[in-house]
Formats: structure tokens, C-alpha cells, sequence
């Protein structure tokens, strides 16, 4: 029965020394546990704010994209508009080139209509006068 109780004895000690470690071991593995949840706290408060920017950029991204789909139908249209500006101020810059050259031609033919009315009132105030060399087509030059 001593034997028996030392058996007992030893295999409770023994139990108690494992039991001991064990509940050593569980003690690392809960403090082990609660660092490593202290760090995943730690990096999940740092990620938060990456995640939140990272949201806040797609949305620029997408308000910008928006802005820039306007913006390119803007020029588009601008762009044809203005197209249609230039084929507009085309034509009439030719209406304008013959406006020009029919006032021109105008004013000439005034010109040359007054020059022989002139001369005509100065042939008959001095009949005596050659009014041959005087044309509108001659140029004085040096006197």
C-alpha cells in the first residue's frame, strides 16, 4: 500500500508539475495573444485611415472622370462650333473681297466718269485747249 501511495504520489506530483507548466504555457499563450491582438489593432488603426483615402481618391477619381467626359463633350461641341465659325467668317470675308472689288470698280468708273465731266466743262470753258493728253490712265511724275 506505501508502494502504491508513492506511485500515487509521484504520478501526482508529476501531474501537478505538467499541470503547472500547462497553465505556465496557457499563461505565454493568452499574454502571446493579447500582444499579438494589441498589434493587430495597432495596424488596423493605421490601415483605417489608408482605407479611408484609398475611398475618398476613387471617388475623386470617378467625380473627375465625370468632370472630364463633360468637359471633353464641351470641346467637342466647341470645337464643331467653332468649325462652323470659321466656314461662316470664310464666306463672308469672300462676300466682303466681292463687295471690295465691286466698290472699287464703282468708285473707279465715278472716278474716271467725274475726271471726263471735268475735263469736258474745261474743254468747253477753253475751247482752244488740247484735252487730248489729259486721261485718267496718265501719272504725273516730277512735275
Amino acid at each position: 500500500m506505501a508502494l502504491l501511495a508513492r506511485a500515487f504520489t509521484t504520478r501526482e506530483t508529476a501531474l501537478k508539475q505538467e499541470l503547472g507548466s500547462l497553465c505556465q504555457a496557457k499563461k505565454d499563450l493568452s499574454k502571446r495573444l493579447h500582444d499579438k491582438s494589441q498589434e493587430v489593432m495597432e495596424l488596423e488603426a493605421k490601415i483605417l485611415p489608408l482605407q479611408t483615402r484609398a475611398i475618398e481618391l476613387e471617388e475623386a477619381a470617378k467625380t473627375t472622370k465625370a468632370k472630364m467626359a463633360r468637359l471633353e463633350e464641351r470641346s467637342t461641341n466647341q470645337e464643331v462650333q467653332l468649325g462652323r465659325a470659321e466656314a461662316e467668317l470664310l464666306q463672308q470675308a469672300e462676300k466682303f473681297k466681292k463687295a471690295e472689288a465691286e466698290l472699287t470698280e464703282d468708285a473707279i468708273d465715278a472716278y474716271a466718269a467725274g475726271f471726263e465731266d471735268a475735263l469736258a466743262q474745261v474743254a468747253c470753258a477753253h475751247p482752244e485747249m488740247d484735252a487730248s493728253p489729259f486721261v485718267t490712265s496718265n501719272c504725273v511724275v516730277d512735275g
